[in-house]
């Protein structure tokens, strides 16, 4: 006997449910930690020298500026 189409869709979001709610929160980080690795070096080895220095240096303007935000939050919590 086959699964009618309805049921196979049914079957498969069953197991997907069941798959996803044994998973941890830790575990959920994990997985998507080892994802954002594997298509950040993707895109690393595609990339040409030149986007890299550009991508690499506009990620360091980044960091600079966030802890700065985070002063400036935490300033302002203080006054109120």
């Amino acid at each position: 006997m086959s699964l009618s189409p309805e049921d196979t869709k049914e079957l498969k979001d069953r197991f997907v449910a069941t798959m996803v709610s044994r998973v941890s929160l830790a575990e959920a980080i994990n997985i998507m930690h080892q994802l954002a690795v594997e298509e950040t070096e993707k895109n690393v080895k595609e990339m040409s020298d030149e986007e890299k220095e550009a991508a690499l240096e506009e990620l360091r303007k980044g960091l600079e500026i966030a802890p700065e935000d985070d002063l400036e939050k935490t300033e302002e919590k203080s006054e109120e």
